[in-house]
């Protein structure tokens, strides 16, 4: 890139800068996942609209990744953040003031748009530090992401009992004022000649997006149950998956695409990005599904709700930060991943015991080892992954591990759902009829167990741990079969 002369910022400048970009999505994120069914109830949502107001959000945040090299070769990167930070906000204020599911579901997608920047942007900035910097960098980004989704369920309960979930997305509009504050006078205002700029691609961008938004509604309405409804779901996903697959080869075919995926073509990239799927898979399922658990199935407080779940992403940044600080002088993935998949297992046998437990506190064993379990599998991942990269395509590497992980994220969010449905339909049809509400209202908080018995939605919820446990029986073959990350 190019641009006029300028002063490059001291490193401890870029350094706040870089956790100041990376903390906004996941704070965020961080506040919907927490407050999830007080959203709902206040909104008057199903479940249903809710999982599609996140599809939608992570089908806009996967379109901007598509375009984040683009908008950076045009804008720079200090233009390009803070115009992002101006929709993000927007989005927030949309969602504030909402009241149904469609001014709710555009805020959102401002805020898919302008959230999907962030992530990528606090990455790339780790490159403008020194080289003996740079570990510090990633140390702060690592710090800063994670520390974000740990105090995020805190400051969620602390908004609710004070001014309710409209706070959850009110909050957007100081966070980004405070990160333009911090950040902005010390991003790359570089851009690129325009002979040298990526082509446009809108047409195909939207291909691309009508694609991923058919497989993911796919996904999400799974459950139904017309047959008539079955064959229209199925068809739409085929065609969705014919049409992804167009886009990949149209753009395979171009000499300057949005995303060279000729430089990416390599064995160990491509494991590292089916393996990060897995692992925010893995982590979208848990920021999902616990506090629905904790709060609408066992019926804890907000604010105990609250600390049960900071504990466990407190959990994760401790593990981050020693699994960096081990990687750096003796890298062992293969081990890494082993031991993160087997203590996410552990954590999720935990969590399906849940009916048969007299006391919730022991449920905080599993909690804190759910949080130390993801960072220990996606950790060795990101360090492995980008080794072998050419330096010329490795933001285009890191806009497709972004964009994987919106789809693994979204993705898990719909099938948790779909799975939570199957398993709360297949509890309460041994209950008396009545005697429990129906799968729209246990999400709205009042699915508490009453005369002694325990919520069906704690026991669909511990259902659904189980089958998580099981999934990691085949990943764990996989990692321990490759050869590539050992």
């Amino acid at each position: 890139m190019h641009s006029a002369p300028a002063i490059q910022p001291p490193a401890s400048r870029l350094l706040a800068s870089i956790a100041a970009i990376t903390c906004v999505e996941f704070f965020e994120t961080g506040l919907v996942m927490f407050a999830a069914s007080q959203i709902m109830a206040g909104l008057a949502l199903t479940p249903g609209e809710f999982a599609l107001a996140y599809t939608l959000y992570g089908v806009a945040s996967i379109f901007m990744l598509y375009k984040h090299q683009w908008m950076v070769e045009r804008l720079g990167y200090r233009d390009f953040i803070l115009a992002s930070l101006v929709v993000f906000a927007l989005g927030g204020i949309l969602c504030a003031t909402a009241g149904g599911v469609g001014q709710f579901t555009f805020g959102r997608i401002l805020q898919g748009a302008g959230g999907a920047t962030f992530f990528t942007a606090g990455r790339m900035e780790i490159n403008r530090l020194p080289p003996e910097a740079r570990f510090h960098g990633l140390l702060c980004f690592i710090g800063s992401l994670l520390g974000a989704s740990a105090i995020a369920p805190l400051a969620a309960a602390g908004l609710l009992g004070v001014w309710g979930w409209p706070a959850l997305f009110w909050c957007a509009v100081p966070l980004a004022v405070a990160v333009a504050w911090v950040a902005g006078p010390h991003l790359s205002r570089a851009t690129v000649p325009v002979g040298e700029r990526s082509e446009e691609h809108w047409g195909w961008l939207l291909w691309l997006v009508a694609g991923i938004f058919g497989l993911q509604y796919a996904i999400q309405e799974i459950p139904s149950e017309a047959a008539s409804s079955r064959s229209l779901v199925l068809g739409v996903g085929i065609a969705s998956i014919i049409a992804l697959s167009v886009f990949a080869w149209r753009q395979w075919q171009k000499d300057r695409p949005l995303i060279d995926y000729r430089g990416l073509f390599q064995w160990r990239y491509l494991l590292g990005i089916a393996l990060y799927f897995f692992g925010y898979f893995m982590a979208g399922t848990s920021g999902f599904l616990l506090p629905i658990f904790f709060k609408e199935g066992l019926g804890l407080s907000l604010t105990t709700t609250a600390l049960v779940l900071s504990f466990s992403f407190f959990g994760s940044v401790a593990a981050a930060l020693l699994h960096a600080a081990a990687a750096s002088r003796r890298p062992r993935p293969r081990r890494f991943m082993l031991a993160g998949l087997a203590l996410y297992a552990i954590a999720c046998l935990g969590f399906s015991q849940a009916g048969r437990l007299d006391d919730w506190h022991l449920l905080l064993l599993p909690a804190l080892i759910c949080g130390i379990a993801i960072p220990c599998f996606i950790g060795p991942v990101a360090f492995g992954t980008f080794v072998e990269l050419p330096p010329k395509v490795f933001s285009h590497g890191y806009q497709v591990k972004n964009i994987v992980r919106q789809l693994g994220i979204s993705s898990s969010i719909a099938l948790s759902t779909v799975a939570l449905q199957f398993f709360y339909a297949r509890r309460l049809a041994v209950l008396p009829e009545g005697f429990h509400p129906d799968w729209a209202q246990a999400l709205h908080g009042l699915s508490g167990a009453s005369a002694g018995l325990v919520s069906p939605l704690t026991l669909a919820s511990g259902d659904v741990f189980f089958l998580l446990a099981l999934c990691t029986l085949p990943m764990a073959l996989i990692i321990i079969a490759q050869r590539t990350f050992r």
